[in-house]
């Protein structure tokens, strides 16, 4: 028996931005590293904007603001908040909230977190003209999550940070790339009935499927630069590689996700990337081509893809909400090939499967089709209760990081032969996509 699909969405790219105090902001009055206000002009907030509606027009943008960024009194933040509030009344963008520097739930309680959110929001409302639809909060707790959505109607969260681990502040891997309705007991879990909170969680940064395997950022024998976070994001490729790599780079994560059977097996195709406006700003110190390169990838998409969209991240959730009721039918299929930059090896293609019951990751190189991540949902999973843990992630029996000895990649038919409970699973959820019967196939 195969599952309904909803109606399908197509091709989507979310287009989030943050506006800052300083580069990690803990709590409203805790900050770590470097102060950003030299980085953050109006200027470069309007040219940042109108890159975007040049290369897209009827683009949205989600603003996403800081504590720091919200209140600051100078002349410079309180223009910032001005123009964002006309950009947001010309083009329909969505204005919000940033608690703790993406990983609040590192520095503060759930009921820190809370009030820190309680009170952005009422700021945003008395600054702004339309409300806030939305967070952008790189990782957040169910608990938080529950809450924003009881206590304050919001129902799209970019909550997770899809496969981040050894990056940043905080690990999260272990959840499933697209969206979906979060688990009370564990924000990478998709939650089942009264265990679902009605609020979609969302990732932050499109990842080269590839690159996600290797653990944080580094550099193997060979001298390559490794870094798990390749793929769509400008930080991590027109800032840090050549240019003409980088721009190779970010078609193939676009392609993987926007060409047309990647979008018909999924019934949504979706790209998401964050450009802080700091970052813009550091870009433009490493070469002013980048902000036009980044532009000009923009405008590739939408002419390669006619039928792609660029809506705000909640108008997105609201879309996805509509044709999913609940996480019952939730069946991704991802893939990408190796582009040879970075982690991304060459030769290499990258299968995930991706439903409410389980992730499952198969890699193929050389004749090889190996399980390098399988992740069930089933099991107990708690998030960890006292702040200070970065370790957010659910390692499943096998995890793509590679991290634990029992993470050795296995045989696909071998792993399946043990597991026939799973393979009717696949079956029933996978058996008419093409994809799936060449994988599987003898």
């Amino acid at each position: 028996m195969t599952q309904t699909c909803p109606a399908p969405i197509g091709p989507r790219l979310t287009i989030n931005t943050v506006v800052r105090r300083h580069q990690i902001e803990a709590t409203r009055d805790r900050w770590l590293w470097e102060d950003e206000f030299d980085r953050h002009t109006p200027e470069l907030v309007e040219r940042f904007s109108g890159t975007v509606r040049e290369a897209a027009p009827g683009a949205r943008v989600t603003w996403g603001f800081s504590w720091g960024a919200l209140t600051d009194p100078s002349d410079r933040y309180r223009a910032i908040r001005r123009l964002v509030g006309e950009l947001a009344d010309e083009y329909g963008d969505d204005v919000t909230f940033v608690p703790g520097g993406f990983f609040a739930n590192l520095h503060g309680s759930r009921d820190d977190v809370a009030r820190e959110i309680d009170d952005a929001l009422d700021v945003l409302a008395g600054a702004f003209d339309r409300p806030a639809r939305s967070l952008l909060a790189g990782f957040l707790a169910a608990e938080n999550i529950r809450r924003v959505r009881e206590d304050r109607g919001i129902r799209v969260v970019q909550g997770n940070i899809w496969s981040q681990f050894d990056i940043d502040l905080q690990d999260g891997d272990g959840s499933i790339a697209y969206p979906y309705y979060p688990s009370r007991r564990h924000f990478l879990v998709p939650g089942r009935g009264d265990d679902r909170i009605d609020a979609v969680t969302m990732d932050g940064w499109t990842v080269d499927l590839l690159a996600a395997r290797h653990s944080g950022m580094g550099v193997d024998a060979s001298g390559r630069q490794l870094n798990s976070r390749l793929g769509a994001g400008p930080i991590e490729t027109l800032h840090r590689l050549p240019l003409d790599d980088a721009v190779r780079q970010l078609r193939s994560t676009a392609r993987a996700h926007l060409d047309d059977r990647a979008v018909e097996r999924n019934g949504l195709g979706w790209v998401t990337v964050n450009y802080e406006i700091s970052e813009v700003s550091r870009g433009l110190d490493v070469d002013p081509a980048i902000l036009r390169l980044w532009g000009e990838w923009i405008a590739w998409q939408h002419e390669r893809w006619p039928r792609l969209r660029t809506p705000t991240m909640a108008e997105l959730g609201e879309e996805w909400m509509a044709r999913h009721p609940d996480n019952e039918n939730l069946r991704y299929l991802l893939r990408q090939d190796g582009t040879g930059i970075g982690a991304s090896a060459a030769g290499e293609r990258v299968t995930w499967f991706m439903t409410a019951d389980y992730r499952l990751g198969v890699a193929e190189r050389d004749g090889r089709r190996e399980v390098f991540d399988y992740t069930p949902y089933d099991v107990p999973a708690r998030e960890p209760e006292e702040t200070g843990d970065r370790r957010w992630s659910l390692l499943g029996e096998i995890n793509q990081k590679g991290t634990r000895p029992q993470d050795r990649p296995v045989p696909l038919e071998e792993f399946l032969h043990a597991r026939p409970g799973l393979a009717e699973r696949l079956d029933q959820c996978y058996a008419a996509e093409p994809e799936y019967r060449e994988l599987v196939a003898p």
